[in-house]
């Protein structure tokens, strides 16, 4: 459905309720986080409005792990609601069409019998009143059967209609999951698809594969000096700089609020070092600054850990080995690729 200029100015006059309301929270601005408090100032889902004024009352903090718990309460679950109801609107479609069908196939059924007949009796009879009478019938099943296929030919047109507006809204709400507002690279629920996927691959292919996790150091204080906006331009910044040097069939997402992972097909762990190191310096060699608000950043670094795939290896094996060794580099002082 095509938003018209009231829809837009609505969306716009939230997105602008948003953030202060995140703001004097001290709320991190996560693709999940927006998510919620964007819901929450619509005032469209009355539970989750009423939960969070219940921790405003209550003076609770907004952990991660309350965010979290509100995100898949609230909104994960209200999509999964949109998804099943889209899948039985499509159901509901093709039930009608074969009802349809079923009605059209009858009616082509009764008109060949109409035919038929009206064939063999007309090899037998010498009367010309009833040679009229056939052909009037002859007219009108004619005529029944014109209107029937007009119809049919409409419910066609309907259905075909429905069908594609069912499949932009499941484009929509494909597009909506699978990339990052912010960053605009994979979140991380579609990330974990891609890497079940080749991690089968992989594995039943005898080929190599390797992770990689890079978070920003430091970050957290970093935000704390220079504001939640510019912390937004940052990483915007770095996953733009990390995907226009990547190459081939590698693939990068938005690992978490401030880290990213990338994972690379056919190559063993030499290799995915080299990609991480080279990204790590690049990024290093950065001097940041932001000429809006005439602001010097300075110089942004990111600690690395990476893995290669074991015969072994499931998701949540691959990744908890990528995540310690990026512990491990952390806590070696950042700024470093550890494998």
């Amino acid at each position: 459905m095509m938003q018209t200029s009231s829809d837009i100015g609505l969306a716009v006059s939230l997105l602008k309720q948003t953030l202060p309301e995140m703001q004097k929270r001290n709320i991190a601005t996560t693709p999940e986080n927006y998510a919620v408090w964007y819901e929450y100032v619509s005032g469209r889902n009355a539970e989750l409005v009423n939960e969070i004024n219940l921790l405003d009352l209550n003076r609770s903090s907004f952990t991660s792990n309350v965010h979290r718990e509100l995100y898949q309460k609230h909104i994960a679950s209200q999509h999964e609601a949109t998804v099943n109801q889209l899948s039985d609107s499509v159901k509901q479609v093709i039930n009608e069409f074969l009802l349809r069908s079923r009605h059209e196939g009858e009616g082509l059924g009764v008109y060949s019998k109409a035919l038929n007949d009206i064939s063999s009796e007309v090899n037998t009879t010498q009367d010309i009143a009833e040679l009229k009478l056939m052909i009037a019938q002859l007219i009108e099943h004619t005529k029944e059967r014109e209107a029937a296929t007009c119809a049919m030919q409409e419910s066609l047109e309907s259905m075909s209609n429905e069908m594609q507006r069912l499949k932009n809204e499941v484009a929509r709400l494909s597009g909506e999951t699978s990339v990052d507002p912010l960053t605009r690279i994979s979140t991380r629920a579609t990330f974990d698809e891609d890497l079940a996927m080749h991690i089968s691959m992989s594995q039943s292919q005898d080929e190599a594969l390797s992770l990689a996790i890079l978070e920003v150091d430091q970050f957290d204080q970093f935000r704390d000096k220079f504001g939640d906006t510019i912390g937004d331009k940052v990483l915007k910044f770095i996953s733009t700089l990390f995907k226009k040097h990547l190459k081939g069939n590698d693939l990068i997402a938005r690992y978490d609020e401030y880290s990213f992972a990338l994972l690379l097909p056919d190559t063993q762990l030499e290799g995915a070092i080299t990609v991480a190191e080279n990204l790590r310096q690049r990024l290093a060699k950065q001097t940041l600054s932001d000429s809006a608000e005439k602001l010097q950043l300075g110089t942004i670094t990111v600690s690395c850990g990476v893995a290669e795939l074991n015969k072994n290896d499931d998701i949540k094996s691959f990744n908890k080995r990528a995540e310690a060794l990026l512990s491990a580099a952390r806590f070696e002082g950042g700024n470093r690729v550890q494998s």
